[in-house]
Parts: C-alpha cells; structure tokens; sequence
C-alpha cells in the first residue's frame, strides 16, 4: 500500500512540474500574439488588431500627439501653482497677496515690459500692509502672473519627464515621382504637397535648406495631394508633371509656388514659356490630362497612409506634419544617420 502511494505521489508531482512547464511558454506565446489578435472575420478571412492599427497609424500618432500636448499644458499649469505656492508659503503671504506685491517689483515689471511699479499705494493706506492694490485690468494682472513665474523659474530646480510618442515607421512609396538629391542617399523624404497650400509653399524654402544641409544624405520626393477645397490645384499638379516631362520639373514647381495667390489660380502656359518648355509639347500634355491619374493615383496612396492636410512629409517612413521649421527635421535626419552602419 506504502509503494503505490509512494508511485501515485510520484505522478502527481510530475503531472504538476509539466504543468508548470506548459504554462510559461503558452503565457508568453499569448502575449506576443496579443496585438496581432483577431478581431474580426469575414467567411475564412480573419482581420487582426494590427492590421487595423496599420491602417490607421498616422491618424493614431496624431492624436496621441494631441493627448502629449493636453499632458504637457497640464503638467505647466501644476508646475506654476505649486510654484506660486511655494514663493507664497515662503513669504508668509498668500498667493492673491503674492501677485498683488509683484505689481509693485521693478524686477517683475522689467519683465513683463509694463512701467515699475505698476500700481502705487494710495495715500491714505501708504502704512498699511493690505495697502497695495490689484493692477488696473486683468491682461496686466496676467501679464504680471506671467513675469513672475519666469522669475521663479529662472530660480527653480525643475525637471520634466514627460515622454514624447514615438512616431509609428510606414511603408511610404515614392512611386516614380520627381525627387533630387542622391538615389541611393541613406534618407529619404517623401512630400505630399498642394501647389494651392500656402503652408505648402512655406516649406518650399525649408526643404532647400535641408538639401544644402545634407547634400548627399537625403533625398526629396515630391508626390501630389491637391486638396478638394483648393479648385486649381489638380490641374496646378498635372501642368508640373507635364513640365517634369521636359526635365523641368522643379523649375515649375517653384514658379507655381512663387506665383501662388489665395483664390486664384496661373497662367499654366506662360509659366511654362518662362522656364524655356516646349510649347506645343506642354499644351498636348495637360489639355489631354496624361497625367490625371498619376496626380489621383498619388491621393490616393497619401489617403490610404492616412494623410489629411498638406504639407506632410515622411522621413524614411516617419511622418511630420505641417510646415515644420528646419530644427524638427534635422532633429529627425541626425538620429536617422547616426543609426545608419558605417559605409
């Protein structure tokens, strides 16, 4: 009797040690595939979260980019109360009677540009302490709140670590769209333009700047997004791709934008004999729309990634919306190329 419970106690251990053993590769095998879990089926196609969050990854970074920004003006307003606070418990005033003596700072009022100081005492309460009085108007009160946050500021130890998102990486073509700089440059940015879009034009210079920054680094890819509250822009893109036709493309692309105007549209053809084309060749080509579905083709693709203003821009697949300054991008380019193995 002793040996077969001895043997049963044996089973027993050795059916729990495989299930231990059991548990912990299917644990992490259930959460590797989480995110690649089905969420819906069609007959014998199966749709994953992934896909989804594929699909829509640039609308998802843009508003977890607004919810970064919600976050930061939060975590600044914090800050300035528990600063205001601060200065108030060491003063032994409260904050109401903090931001009523700043008034009276030659320091607080240099910064806030206003005349020091800015609201004298009345005569008849000169000896009080509750003599000083609120600035004349709430702007100015704001504005003395604002100087004298900069002021404790400057004074304060302050560190943030708030993370920023992390861009998603998309597959972007550059299709056989114009581009300069080098073909095989190690970074690659694909533009999705509107010659009708003003902050499109206010890029214009902005890429120039990145083209004589990295002359051999990066490569610039032009594709067509003419938005549909902008009435010339279509026929604005087929005209450049006519022009691109002739070898001229970034001559017409930079004359539609210098020529832009809000609500009015170009003279297609005197652009085009101004940058030496071939006349007849440049009527033929934009009155018979070669290239109207290249231009819809290019839409297409910019909705698909997920592209709903202009100018937005994908450095080797990361997206960067609107008309950045030149820092944003050299920040990403300079991460880029330090990642890139040496040649």
């Amino acid at each position: 009797m002793a040996r077969i419970l001895a043997a049963l106690g044996l089973v027993v251990l050795f059916a729990v040690f495989l299930g231990i053993r059991w548990q912990f590769p299917r644990h992490e095998q259930d959460t590797a595939e989480s995110g690649n879990r089905v969420v819906a089926s069609i007959g014998t196609r199966s749709i994953t979260l992934r896909e989804i969050e594929q699909a829509v990854a640039l609308p998802l970074y843009q508003a977890d980019q607004q919810r970064s920004q919600l976050l930061h003006q939060a975590l600044q307003q914090l800050i300035d109360e528990e600063l205001l606070k601060a200065e108030a418990s060491t003063k032994g005033v409260s904050v109401a009677q903090l931001l009523a003596n700043a008034s009276q700072s030659e320091t607080i009022a240099r910064l806030a540009n206003l005349p020091a100081p800015v609201k004298q005492l009345s005569p008849d309460k000169a000896r009080s302490s509750v003599g000083l009085e609120a600035p004349r108007d709430p702007q100015e009160q704001a504005i003395l709140r604002q100087a004298l946050l900069v002021a404790l500021r400057r004074q304060a130890d302050i560190h943030i670590n708030l993370p920023a998102p992390e861009p998603p990486i998309l597959s972007v073509s550059a299709d056989d769209d114009p581009s300069v700089g080098p073909a095989n440059a190690p970074v690659t940015i694909v533009e999705f333009s509107d010659f009708q879009c003003q902050y499109c034009r206010l890029s214009v210079p902005m890429i120039k700047e990145i083209l004589a920054k990295y002359p051999s680094k990066v490569k610039v890819v032009y594709r067509d997004y003419p938005g549909p509250n902008h009435p010339h822009a279509q026929q604005a893109a087929e005209a450049a791709q006519c022009a691109a036709e002739q070898g001229k493309f970034w001559e017409y692309h930079d004359s539609l934008f210098d020529r832009q105007a809000p609500g009015t549209g170009w003279n297609f053809t005197e652009l085009a004999k101004e940058i030496g084309l071939n006349q007849d060749a440049f009527a033929t080509c934009l009155n018979t729309g070669r290239y109207r579905e290249e231009v819809a083709k290019d839409l297409h693709d910019g909705l698909k990634l997920g592209v709903t203003s202009t100018p937005t821009f994908f450095i080797n697949g990361r997206p960067l919306v609107g008309a950045q300054p030149f820092a944003e991008f050299q920040a990403v380019i300079d991460r880029l190329l330090i990642q890139q193995p040496p040649s």
